[in-house]
């Protein structure tokens, strides 16, 4: 069968779940391609797909990109009867999106064996209106909803990520020499922000939480990058890189600088840092690392966040990391669902002060759909639980309805210098409460990202800076020019059709 998946744009990172799904489809005789439709007319758009003509529509989404996806799909639908599947987090956690007009699949959770057997039925023109994983809107009987199956345990049985599907469709990432890699999935930790408290619940008893490849499984697919792409930068994008069975890093530390040697950047949190592992990480040529901070208030970051990690353990890591010659990149949460949010991010930003990293990244906090922070924020009416507003971005403004507008600024302006202001502490922290009250937050954005940008690429090769810096400039101004704007198509079709109508259950 001939699938086609649909995206406005990657955000400059690779989706390995589309570039997952390809392989694993093609490996099994699919045709598949990949279509950008951010910088398509309408016209353009269809035009493409009734040149492929797909007999599926995928959408991978997360929640900020539903809307666009959503509209996108009956944009063309309303000149091309196809069938339309999405997946992702979005429909994982708000899977009530089936309702909407002309999708007429949805998966929740991991698709790498099911959507697989899907295709296959559809292809063999057999009833597959029982897959696992899936839910459909069929005309007879409504909406089916199948339970969760099984979760993939050997994750070394995945084909590698088709990695030309996405570099063909976006030739900046092509470019672009820092690539991201996985090598195991789960999260067994429970972060009040996070999707992985929801998920972990929606797959009990569905098999085991954590999975991991082996050493060789990952170094060979690193390997095969290396050969056919620009690489001066490996993004290990493990939720918890140092969270391995028994002896899995000690290995890694021996091979890897043997067999790649180039640099990787790992994710990390505090609470599993100690000698022996800054050690190992140093040997295996690790150069940064990203850990979760999220808050400097002990308190609020256990109660509120769930985050259990305390300020001297976080402090302790970054002084390991400091004597390994690691550089880190901090990561926090700005704008929560408290009394006294701006005095909190203050405080945050005085602890990252202290800690010297090399980059402090925040984010406002959103309420993302199934995230227990998402209920806390609406208990406390700071959320409508209205997800139709969630924009792409967590980057622009908060979604919580904190009652004092000026206070409100003042957190979204923090947010846009934190990083600055961490870097230059002794010129800007004097200054912080001015610069935030002023009435400057679109141009404050602008240097948000191209801090951002700067520290991005200076972890690249000089060779990787020059080879894109012109795709992140370009990218960037279209980034944040788009930002808070929602697309309207011209036409599209409200009504519903069922383009598998021969094979409905009955």
């Amino acid at each position: 069968m001939k699938i086609q998946f649909l995206l406005k744009n990657t955000g400059m990172f690779e989706r390995l779940g589309i570039m997952t799904l390809s392989s694993i489809l093609k490996q099994h005789g699919h045709t598949v391609t990949l279509l950008l439709t951010g910088d398509l007319t309408e016209e353009e758009c269809v035009a493409q797909v009734k040149d492929f003509e797909p007999h599926i529509l995928a959408y991978s989404i997360m929640t900020g990109e539903h809307n666009y996806h959503i509209d996108l799909n009956q944009m063309i639908r309303s000149h091309y009867n196809c069938f339309s599947v999405f997946g992702g987090p979005h429909p994982t956690f708000q899977p009530d999106m089936i309702e909407k007009p002309n999708v007429d699949a949805i998966c929740r959770g991991e698709g790498d064996i099911y959507f697989l057997q899907l295709v296959n039925r559809m292809e063999q023109g057999k009833d597959f209106y029982d897959s696992p994983n899936f839910w459909f809107k069929t005309p007879n009987v409504g909406i089916i909803k199948n339970k969760i199956g099984l979760l993939l345990e050997n994750l070394d049985e995945l084909p590698f990520p088709d990695r030309e599907l996405i570099y063909n469709a976006d030739p900046a990432l092509r470019a672009r020499g820092s690539k991201l890699f996985m090598a195991m999935r789960g999260c067994p930790y429970k972060c009040t922000y996070c999707f992985n408290l929801a998920y972990n619940e929606l797959t009990k008893d569905k098999g085991k939480m954590l999975r991991y490849r082996s050493v060789d499984s990952l170094i060979s697919e690193i390997k095969a990058v290396k050969e056919h792409y620009f690489l001066d930068r490996v993004f290990i994008d493990d939720d918890t890189f140092l969270l391995k069975p028994k002896g899995w890093l000690e290995e890694f530390a021996e091979k890897y600088p043997k067999e790649i040697g180039i640099p990787f950047t790992c994710n990390v949190r505090a609470n599993l840092v100690d000698e022996m592992r800054g050690k190992l990480l140093q040997k295996a040529n690790c150069k940064h690392i990203n850990m979760g901070l999220e808050c400097g208030n002990n308190e609020i970051a256990t109660q509120v966040l769930g985050r259990n990690i305390s300020n001297d353990q976080i402090a302790k890591a970054c002084s390991i990391f400091h004597t390994n010659k690691i550089k880190i990149m901090t990561q926090n949460l700005n704008g929560l669902p408290v009394d006294n949010p701006l005095e909190v991010d203050l405080e945050t930003l005085d602890f990252n002060i202290t800690l010297k990293p090399d980059f402090a990244w925040s984010s406002l906090l959103y309420p993302y759909p199934g995230t227990e922070i998402g209920h806390i924020a609406t208990q406390k009416g700071l959320f409508n639980s209205d997800f139709e507003k969630v924009c792409v971005s967590n980057k622009t403004d908060s979604l919580l309805n904190f009652e004092d507008e000026k206070m409100k600024r003042k957190i979204v302006n923090l947010h846009k210098l934190f990083g600055v202001i961490v870097q230059f502490p002794f010129l800007l922290r004097p200054l912080t409460s001015f610069l935030i009250s002023l009435p400057l937050t679109r141009f404050y954005t602008w240097v948000f990202f191209a801090f951002y940008g700067y520290k991005t690429l200076r972890q690249s090769s000089i060779i990787g800076i020059f080879k894109t810096l012109r795709h992140y400039m370009v990218f960037y101004f279209r980034y944040v020019t788009q930002l808070e704007k929602r697309v309207e198509f011209s036409s599209i079709s409200q009504k519903q059709s069922y383009p598998m109508s021969s094979q409905q259950t009955e």
